[in-house]
């Protein structure tokens, strides 16, 4: 069991007032899988959430002390028939039901965390229960999850090669690690992002809810929430299909609310275009800047201003003109029999 918690490139916020928290899901089937193995849910726990379905527009909360914990899953199934669509589903509605259930525990990280790895371990059992019938044999699903249950941290947890990423100042940073032989190679540097894609054990797990055996071990952490960040949660079939800086590009772009949307739908479909050869989600969250969204305003009310000013202000009378000097005459040539300097005796 896996603890991180990474400082960021600042400080954690300490302003008083509540965070703008922006978030919305996407799947597609991609152009080779007959059915959809992936499942995702957001919402805010014991109020209002989006189960596979994104609704007219991204949700939104605001993160403070009062405001209900928001949660983000993504789960990708595996297993013969329907027995991925199955355990994935059976994975996000397990553990959002185990954290509602919680929520008098959710009152900080710590405490927050901890009921995220017991909502882990319940699911696991679960889908390992209902795996014991012939037509479930063998299913499991992977697990990302990002709770945020304050304004100054968020909580994850992780089974599996789903991923979580945050975008901060630009720049791209994997938090979850894949549970597989090749995510520790890419982790220990040891093979290239490209490299990755074309190995021979690209698509083996070594962890998953349901798994058989008892070396069931979920990765989980803590993450400072800063304002600006841009979250994301996905399956494989979206990594898979985009490079990371083609990830990045996009999450650099996301800035207030507008933008979520049609980034998630950049994402899935850039990944359906790319590849598309798995069931391909994707989750997003942005914690909106508002200090920034109010400078930028300012900004342009700055500027109407000085445009303001030069129309008022009189123009300059134009300058006079000056005459152009007058050439003076040339001296009169010398005189025969005076000096040529002009002198007398």
């Amino acid at each position: 069991m896996a603890d991180t918690n990474p400082s960021g490139s600042a400080a954690a916020p300490t302003m008083d007032s509540s965070l703008p928290l922006h978030f919305d899901g996407l799947t597609d089937i991609g152009v080779r899988r007959l059915n959809n193995e992936d499942a995702w849910w957001i919402g805010e726990l014991g109020k209002e959430h989006c189960f596979m379905d994104p609704g007219p527009a991204p949700l939104h909360v605001n993160l403070g002390a009062d405001g209900a914990p928001a949660l983000l899953l993504v789960s990708d199934g595996v297993g013969g028939a329907n027995a991925g669509e199955v355990a994935s589903q059976m994975a996000v509605h397990s553990i959002s039901s185990e954290l509602s259930n919680a929520l008098a525990a959710l009152t900080d990280a710590r405490t927050t965390r901890r009921a995220i790895l017991a909502a882990l371990y319940a699911a696991n059992t679960a889908i390992k229960a209902k795996a014991v019938a012939p037509e479930f044999d063998g299913m499991g699903a992977t697990l990302s999850l990002l709770c945020f249950a304050g304004k100054a941290e968020a909580c994850w947890g992780q089974v599996g090669d789903s991923r979580i990423y945050v975008c901060r100042d630009g720049r791209l940073r994997q938090i979850s690690r894949d549970h597989s032989p090749v995510g520790r190679l890419r982790q220990e540097g040891k093979i290239s992002e490209a490299e990755a894609r074309h190995h021979p054990l690209r698509n083996q797990i070594d962890q998953s809810l349901g798994d058989p055996s008892n070396l069931f071990q979920p990765d989980s952490g803590i993450e400072k929430i800063l304002p600006g960040d841009v979250y994301l949660l996905c399956s494989d079939g979206l990594s898979d299909g985009l490079w990371d800086r083609e990830i990045e590009e996009i999450l650099a772009g996301i800035h207030t609310m507008a933008h979520v949307r049609p980034a998630v739908q950049r994402l899935v479909g850039r990944a359906k275009q790319a590849s598309g050869r798995d069931n391909i989600t994707a989750v997003l969250a942005l914690v909106e800047d508002v200090s920034a969204a109010e400078r930028r305003p300012a900004g342009k009310k700055w500027l109407a201003k000085v445009c303001q000013l030069i129309q008022r202000t009189p123009a300059a009378p134009p300058p006079t003109p000056v005459p152009p000097p007058v050439p003076s005459r040339p001296p009169a040539p010398p005189q025969p029999g005076e000096p040529a300097d002009g002198l007398g005796h």
